[in-house]
Parts: C-alpha cells; sequence; structure tokens
C-alpha cells in the first residue's frame, strides 16, 4: 500500500482541517508528553484512536523491576523480550516499530506507546526512565521522515522527565476547548485539588470547599481538606494598585478518592466562592494513581488511607 501524509499542506482545504485535529496539536510541539491522571491519558488515547492511530497501552503500577518495562513493552508490540531489553536494545526495536517491522501498522495513522503509572519506573531508576523517552524520542524523529507519526504518552507526576530527544517532556492537556462535564475516577487513585487564596480567608474558605464537595459528591466518594500552608513566593504585603485586590498568601489542598464522577467540582467551587464573596486564585489539580506512589499521597491524606 501507499501511504499518505498525515498532514498535507499542498491540499489547503484538508490542511486547514487537519491543523485543528488533536494530533496536530500535539506533533507540532513533540513526541513525549506527559499527563497527571489516569483518566486524561485515557482521554488522550480515546481520541488519538478515534483518529486511526495504534494505540499500545500499558500500566505500570505494579512493575517491580525495569524487566517488568521491557515485559511489557514486548508483550504490547509483539516482539521477543530479549531483544528489547536494556536502554540500548529497546531504542533498537523501536527503530523497527519506526519502519513498521512489528509495533506498527502502515494502514493506521501512526503509533501511540501510552504508559500509565510511568512513576514507577521513575522511583525504580531515573536514569532508565529518562533513556527510555530520549530514545522514543530519537526513533519517533526518524519515524517522522517515513511519515509515520509516533507519539509517547505516560501518566505522570514528576514536572521534570526531559528534555528528551532535545524538546522538553510538557505536560499536555486532552481538550483544545472546554473539558467536558465528566470525569470518572476510581479507587485506585486519589485526585488533589490544591487553590489559592487569603491567609485570613482560609477558614471561611474551607467551609465553602467541603460544603460544595458535600453538595455535588455526597457519599459517592470521600475528600480529605488540608490545613492552609503558605504559598511559595506569594506576595503577602500589599495590594492591586487601585487597592481592591490583596495577593493570594496561602494553598489549601484537598484530596478525593472513591469510584464515581467528580466533573464540574473546579467550576463549582469558584462559584461557590465568588457568591461568598471569598478570594480565589489559581487551581491545580493532579492525580496519583496507587503503586509507587501510594505511601507518600496516604501519608499526606491519612483519612483517604483508610479502607
Amino acid at each position: 500500500m501507499v501511504r499518505k501524509a498525515v498532514f498535507d499542506p499542498t491540499d489547503k482545504d484538508a490542511f486547514i482541517e487537519q491543523r485543528q485535529r488533536f494530533d496536530w496539536t500535539l506533533l507540532q510541539n513533540g513526541t513525549v508528553f506527559r499527563y497527571e491522571t489516569a483518566f486524561h491519558l485515557d482521554s488522550a488515547c480515546d481520541r488519538l484512536a478515534a483518529l486511526g492511530y495504534l494505540v499500545h497501552r500499558i500500566d505500570g503500577h505494579d512493575w517491580t523491576s525495569t524487566d517488568d518495562m521491557y515485559d511489557a513493552f514486548a508483550r504490547a508490540m509483539s516482539y521477543d523480550p530479549d531483544y528489547g531489553r536494556g536502554p540500548d536494545a529497546f531504542v533498537d526495536t523501536l527503530r523497527d516499530v519506526a519502519a513498521f517491522t512489528f509495533g506498527s501498522d502502515p494502514s493506521s495513522t501512526g503509533t501511540v506507546l501510552a504508559v500509565a503509572g510511568f512513576d514507577t519506573v521513575v522511583h525504580l531508576d531515573r536514569y532508565i526512565a529518562h533513556v527510555t523517552l530520549d530514545g522514543f524520542a530519537c526513533q519517533a524523529r526518524l519515524a517522522g521522515l517515513f511519515g509515520h507519526p509516533m507519539l509517547c504518552l505516560v501518566q505522570s507526576t514528576c514536572p521534570d522527565l526531559g528534555p528528551v530527544g532535545g524538546v522538553e517532556v510538557y505536560r499536555e492537556s486532552v481538550w483544545e476547548d472546554p473539558p467536558p462535564d465528566s470525569w470518572p475516577i476510581h479507587a485506585g487513585e486519589i485526585v488533589e485539588f490544591r487553590i489559592e487564596t487569603l491567609g485570613r480567608d482560609a477558614a471561611a474558605f474551607i467551609e465553602v470547599i467541603e460544603s460544595v464537595l458535600f453538595e455535588l459528591l455526597g457519599d459517592r466518594v470521600r475528600w480529605q481538606v488540608l490545613a492552609p500552608t503558605p504559598l511559595d513566593g506569594a506576595d503577602t504585603t500589599g495590594r492591586e494598585a487601585d487597592g481592591r485586590l490583596e495577593c493570594c498568601d496561602v494553598v489549601v489542598s484537598f484530596g478525593v478518592r472513591g469510584e464515581g464522577d467528580i466533573g464540574g467540582v473546579e467550576d463549582a467551587l469558584y462559584a461557590a466562592l465568588r457568591t461568598a464573596g471569598i478570594r480565589a486564585g489559581a487551581m491545580w489539580d493532579t492525580g496519583y494513581s496507587f503503586g509507587a506512589e501510594r505511601e507518600r499521597i496516604f501519608a499526606k491524606y491519612s483519612a483517604l488511607g483508610q479502607s
């Protein structure tokens, strides 16, 4: 068969549509990307599969050695485990994947390696974690010469996995537009939210959080709100030039665990805080799937560690 270009600038009308696709938003910035929750990783995989990509989904939460990782890669991409064991040998296998020898399909749009629980590898051997991603990025560049888009997506809370292949590993979004209202979670993870506010409002702030969580989530999931902590680098001394708005100086964190849907939590919190007249700054969310992160996250959210 003859492969066609995935993105073809010589067909102006088609190219305008191609540039709106999800895979374009990724590939224009690199080939290795990080997602902090299993939900976001799965959502990215689903979007790429819908575009015709061959997606190899691998779960590393239970790995106890880097050999477990290489074995999982071999099973997913159908090659002899002994052929790709070790960083140099794995790069050789990726070269074959790029050339459609195995683990890829010339009739597909491209190939995706998606690894949940990549923090397990980071904790086992940070060097191996880095060279694995770096090797993928280098061979994905070779695949580009063959008109073969290759992407590696990892679920990881580690902010400094890169650079790989000369490009940083970016924390990537799943949606170009506002995310959908649904965010399903499972009992094998804790999702943490962190929100900036003013120290003097922290007590009222926490009351609003607990009220919103009870109203929105009921008893379907559990949560634990932590005491406020100083915001790193916060300017706690002044107001804006017009004197109306103080700078946030603390951050309040809370964790959520259970089987259910936590979609809409952020919007509901911001709306309730506005109604209460309480200052709310930036909000971050991070998902911690159990595995290498279990002990650390349970130490932080001890109430959520109980069965």
